[in-house]
Parts: C-alpha cells; structure tokens; sequence
C-alpha cells in the first residue's frame, strides 16, 4: 500500500484517498454522502460498482454478495481500499445534507405488544426521503444513538414519526416502549441511508416485517401524494393477529391509490384454531403469487426475512439491481466499528480492567509448567486448572460491568499472544512425550532451571501422560479455539484473520473460521444450524454429528464462493483446503519434534480440543429454537456472567451479546443478565453436560422456563414439538 494518498473518483468527483483508508471512509471525509450503515461489512448498504482500478477487499465478499453482483463488479465500500486509482459509480443521495435537529415528544402509542410509534415536532423542518433513517438521542440516556426510520414523508411543520421494535436487552428501544415520554425532549441527526423510491414505472412489489412496515407505508403515502400511478403489491409478515398495525392507514392507501393496489398480510405463528382465515407461513412464501411482471421489489425489516425475500425473487427472474433492501439489525441498530466503545455513559477502564484479560494468559504458561514439570505434576496441574474455573466461578460471583476501552489495540494484541503461547504448550505436550530431547530444550531449560526435566520425563506413567492430553486439549480449546473465535469474526482485519486461522489448526478446525461466521450466526437455534443441539441430544453423539455436518457445511460455503469467483473448487483458492494444509504443516512439525509419539500426542490433543469447541456448541444453544426468518435475538443462547469465566475466556461467555451483534469486539459486549442463563460458569457447565442423565434432569425446568418466559409464538409451536420428540419424560406435558 502507497504511503501517499491515492485519487479516487466518485461519480467522477475527484476524491483524495489517504493511506490505510477504506472507499467509504474517503467519501465520508471528504463530506460525501455515501449509503451506509454498519461499517463492518454486513449490511450491504454501502455496496457500489468499481469501474476502474483494484481495490483490496477486508473481507471476502463473495461470502456475501451474489454472482451476479460480481459479475457486475459491486464491492462493498466498507471493506474495499484503493490498490490505486479507482473510479467508483454509486447512487448517492442528492437531497440536503445531513442536520441534526432538536425536538420534542408530543406523542407516543403502543401499535402491537412490542412495537411503539414515536411522534416527534421538531425545532425546524428536516429535508428527507420517505424510507430513510434518522440517529435518535434521548437525555435519559446521553451519548447513545440508535436508527429509525421514518415513519412519515417529510412535512412543512417539522413533525416526524418512527415506529419502534422494542429489543431484548436493548436500553433505547425499551425506554420508548416503556416509558411515557411525551413532553421530553429529544435529539435527531439525518437524514441517512439510501432506502427509497426510485423513479421508474414498473409495478412495486413491497414487503415488510414488522416495524419494516412503517417505512414502506411512508413511501407509499409520499408516492401518492406525488401522483405516481404505478401497480402495487404489499405483503406484511407478522406472528399473529395481534402483530398487525396499521390496516387503517393501508386501507385508506388502497382506496385512494390511482391503479391497483394489492395488500396481503401473513401470518407465520397464528395458533391453527384461531379465527384467522388469512395467509399463513413466511412472507417470502406467498411472493410468487404477487409478482407482476417487470416488477421492482422493496424490501424491509430483519435480515433472514430481507435474505429468503431476495433469494425467492432472484430465482423468479428480479434482476438484484431492482431489489432494494433495508436490514434492520436489531440488537444495535447501527453499529460502528468493531472495536467501536460502549456508550458514553459507561465509565472509563482503568489499568485492572485491562490487566484482568491476562489471567488467560497466565493459565496458559502454569499449564506450560505443569506439563515441562511431568509426573504426578501434570496430574495436579489438571486438576488446578479445572478447580481455578469450577470453584472460581462459584465465590466470585458475576461481572457486569461494561467499561469504555480508549486503547482496544491492547485488547486486540491480547487476543495475538496467544499463538505464541499455544505454540509454547502444545510443544511441551509434544516433547513430554519424545524419546529424544528435541534441540537440547530439556537440558538447556532445565539447567538453567535448577530442576531435572529429562528424569520427571522418563519417570512419567501412561495415567500422568493422559493428564497431560487432557490438559493440552483443553489448552487447545481455550488458548486456541476460542481466542480464534473472536478473531476470525473480524474479517476486515487479516492479520487477526491469519492468527486465528492458525490457531484453529492445532485442532484440525479452520473449518470453522466459515461455517462459523457465514453459517451458524445466520442460522443459529434453527434445524439449519449443526452447532445447535436439539432437544434430548447428548452431548457425545453431538460432538460426532456437529463436527460432521459443520466441515460438510463449511464446504458447501466455500464451493459456492469459488463458484461465484469463477474459480475451481480443488485450488490453491479453496480457503478449506489452505486450512487442512497448516494443520498438516503443524503435524509434521510435531513429528519433527517427538517422533510418532509426539505425531500421536499432538492428533490426540487436537482432536481433543475440536471435541472440546463442539461441547461449547452444546452448552450455549442447547434446545433454543428460532425460525429461520426471525432475527436472532439474545434470547437464542445462553449466557453467564460468572468473573472468571468471563475474564479468562474473553467474555465468550457473554454469548447473548455476541450472537445479537457479532461484529461486536469482546470488550465491549454487554452482560444481558435478562437473557437465559446458563447453569453456571463455563467448566462448570461443561463438566455437567458429561453426564447426559443429569444433565437432562438440570435443563428440562430451564428449557420449560424458556419456553414460558422467552419464546415469542412461534418458538413455542417449534418448542412443543422439540419436547415431544425429545423423548424426554420431564420435558411432556404435565411433567
């Protein structure tokens, strides 16, 4: 990359790209009102055609956008830097600037049980497109913005309004569904985003989830007003009848729209014996029967009803450039970057906060010791770090706190070190088991030392060489897997990207650097999902059955992205493959050191460890269910909050968090103690799912309970049905 800045053109405006910097963030300094959201590349608002030049995407996007856009040259510009001059075409916004605007509440009414309608008069009237969003911030809680859109088109007398999806665990949207909040005034910054009508005459094929719906009516009624005279079709995806809002104004569009105009509402949880004698099952079901020929479609509301949208309409022949999409990412709204603070409001970490992060560190070099000490010091140093965690946890109780981070790069070369570390572990498991003194490490180390380690070696039984390989395959997967965990989701970044993938192949697992991030967090607490265990599975035939399915899945991602590029399957490009290949180099490496014994130690060990991923799987979604075209939420996994878990595991336990928003760096993922708990901490919990009778005795009331207390309508039809076939007595009816 060039040390000096780099000419890019934007719809021919010339545009200075400094170093380092992506298309997007040039456009945006450069006071250039580029579509965007997330920054992080999974929205797909910023998606835009490169016509000229190279640029060096972050993150693979064939995992993420279609052949065909490929075909065309679309990138995103959140993850796209100038190899050099570029020329960029995109579809900018040309209506006013982005303002901020103060205003007041003046009115406030609950639609359906978790949808809230906000009505805003403002200081001054504010220039927008109806479909558009806008940053709302409220006194009550200073420094923390979230997204809306529009609920209205824009008005002469600056009154505004939004529709609100109350968020499990989210602080903005709970405060306006359940706080009277008419009179209090409020702070609002936009327009923004790149979600409204364009000009043309084909038919419109509309389709809204949820609160999605708002926007879409607004587009519509300033349309109307307008005197556009284009065919309409509108389908509303909702659970039941009592998530319906808005018919009124839907009837009124109907009656005064020029030519047809076609509304279908879907219902996908309405109980069969009710009265409804509508659609049933997902919106995107009942798009074919709508479709008018040459249609241009609208998309709005969660990413899987959007994503099963899109597809469906793709396959019926809608080119992607008539799709127009606006995701509603729910556990934040608008995310920034992935290493973006906590809100303002949180205090500031001070040097513990920091330092805590190394007691995963420290466990790994006294399992280092233990393992170089051998005999009956392996042994106990296995059992030291199993009561570390499993008595830890229960005196210390739970962490809550949410500290702003000013320096997040140490976190990040946290999360670096250990792979030297791992290294330095699965080395000492290796060579304890060596009939040689591989590059004199024992002599040299343990004269120094003071203390005989080739004689603690040679005087190691088979029952304290078993310890060690215990030991090791949970280093593996601590060290390791989950350290890997959080850096293969940054995708943008490559250095973090090739550390994890390193790590993972200790355990025979790049794999999961994919089917992780492109499979299970889009299909997590779902059939489609391998890592999520089904009611009354146990954990033995799980770790066979996940391990199987998620490398068969990880597979079919990786083929369809190589068929997107045009390349062939069995390449040097097949990232699968380039996966298998480390973790060979690594078993050689292991021969090198101890022989076929250490070869033997060190395939045992990983596959330990990859057992040891798949029993985490278990553990945070075990029985949790969500329909594939709902967004997940915090409710779809388990969570803990135990201090020494969370402290020495780099808050994966906060997995609640992390599933809503998994763009989200470790240190800043939230608690969410509202969210279904687990049993305890992580070894804790791990131990017990070992035991499958009391395993299923512990979680049939939590399952039972998360049916009762969590699951929205939908979930408890699929949890019904998961209870019967679970084969389990305390999970019947009646229990």
């Amino acid at each position: 990359m060039s040390t000096s800045a780099t000419q890019m053109l934007i719809n021919a405006l010339p545009v200075s790209v400094e170093p380092g910097e992506t298309v997007l963030q040039a456009a945006l300094r450069a006071g250039i009102r580029f579509p965007n959201s997330c920054r992080v590349g999974a929205c797909g608002r910023c998606r835009c055609r490169l016509r000229g030049g190279e640029v060096l995407e972050l993150t693979e996007s064939a995992y993420l956008l279609s052949a065909e856009e490929i075909r065309n040259g679309i990138v995103l510009a959140c993850q796209s830097r100038p190899r050099a001059a570029v020329s960029i075409e995109v579809e900018l916004d040309p209506t006013a600037p982005t303002q901020t605007r103060s205003g007041i509440v003046c009115a406030q009414q609950r639609l359906t049980h978790d949808i809230t309608r906000l009505d805003l008069q403002l200081s001054e009237p504010l220039d927008y497109r109806a479909g558009q969003f806008a940053r709302l911030e409220l006194p009550q809680l200073a420094g923390l913005q979230r997204c809306y859109s529009f609920a209205t088109p824009a008005t002469a007398d600056g009154s505004v309004s939004f529709t609100v999806r109350r968020v499990e665990g989210g602080r903005f949207s709970s405060l306006i569904h359940d706080t009277d909040l008419v009179g209090s005034p409020i702070a609002l910054e936009g327009p923004h985003g790149d979600f409204w009508l364009r000009p043309a005459a084909a038919p419109l094929l509309m389709v809204g989830g949820g609160s999605g719906l708002a926007p879409l009516l607004a587009m519509l009624q300033a349309a109307l007003a307008e005197g556009v005279q284009r065919e309409v079709s509108l389908l509303f995806g909702a659970r039941t009848q009592a998530d319906l809002y808005a018919l009124q104004d839907i009837e009124t569009l109907a009656r005064a729209w020029p030519v047809a105009f076609r509304f279908l509402p879907v219902l996908s949880a309405e109980a069969a014996d009710s009265s409804w004698a509508g659609a049933r099952g997902w919106v995107s079901e009942h798009i074919p029967a709508l479709l008018a020929t040459g249609s241009h479609a609208y998309l709005c509301g969660p990413p899987p009803m959007i994503d099963a949208a899109a597809l469906q309409l793709q396959a019926l022949g809608v080119a992607s450039a008539d799709i127009h999409c606006d995701r509603f990412v729910s556990a934040a709204e608008a995310p920034a970057q992935a290493e973006s603070a906590p809100a303002s409001a949180d205090p500031d970490a001070g040097l513990w906060h920091y330092a805590k992060f190394f007691g995963f560190h420290a466990v790994g070099l006294f399992s280092a010791i233990s393992l170089l000490a051998g005999g009956a010091w392996t042994s106990l140093g296995l059992l030291a770090v199993v009561a570390f965690y499993i008595v830890g946890d229960f005196v210390s109780g739970d962490d809550l706190s949410t500290p702003r981070y000013a320096h997040p790069k140490v976190l990040t070369v946290q999360l670096w070190l250990a792979l030297p570390l791992l290294a330095l572990i699965v080395f000492c498991a290796v060579w304890s088991v060596s009939p040689r003194d591989a590059f004199g490490f024992g002599a040299w180390l343990g004269g120094h030392a003071g203390f005989d380690l080739l004689a603690a070696r040679a005087a190691t039984g088979l029952g304290h060489h078993l310890s060690a390989l215990i030991l090791t395959s949970l280093m593996i997967g601590m060290i390791g897997t989950i350290t890997a965990h959080e850096l293969t989701h940054r995708t943008w970044d490559t250095t973090s990207l090739l550390i994890g993938r390193w790590l993972l192949a200790f355990s025979f697992d790049t794999a999961f650097a994919i089917e992780h991030v492109y499979g299970h967090h889009r299909y997590v607490s779902t059939a489609h999902d391998p890592a999520t265990a089904p009611r009354g599975r146990n954990v033995y035939a799980h770790i066979v059955l996940s391990t199987l399915r998620g490398n068969a899945s990880a597979w079919r991602i990786e083929r369809e992205r190589l068929h997107k590029r045009g390349l062939p399957t069995m390449s040097r490009h097949n990232s699968v493959l380039r996966g298998q290949a480390m973790s060979i180099a690594l078993l050689a490496l292991a021969a090198g050191v101890g022989g076929w014994t250490g070869a033997l130690m060190f395939v045992a060990c990983g596959l330990g460890g990859k057992a040891l991923l798949e029993i985490v799987n278990y553990m945070e979604h075990y029985g949790l269910l969500r329909s594939p075209q709902s967004p997940v939420q915090p409710r779809h996994s388990w969570n803990t909050n135990r201090r020494v878990s969370s402290w020495t595991l780099f808050n994966l336990t906060r997995h609640s968090h992390h599933h809503a928003q998994g763009e989200i760096a470790y240190q800043n993922l939230r608690p969410m103690a509202d969210a279904p708990q687990m049993l305890s901490g992580y070894l804790t919990v791990l131990v017990l799912t070992l035991i499958p009778p009391l395993w299923q005795r512990l979680m049939a009331p939590k399952l039972l309970a998360w049916d009762r207390d969590f699951a929205d309508a939908e979930e408890r039809r699929l949890a019904a049905a998961a209870n019967a076939r679970s084969g389990l007595k305390s999970l019947q009816p009646g229990a």
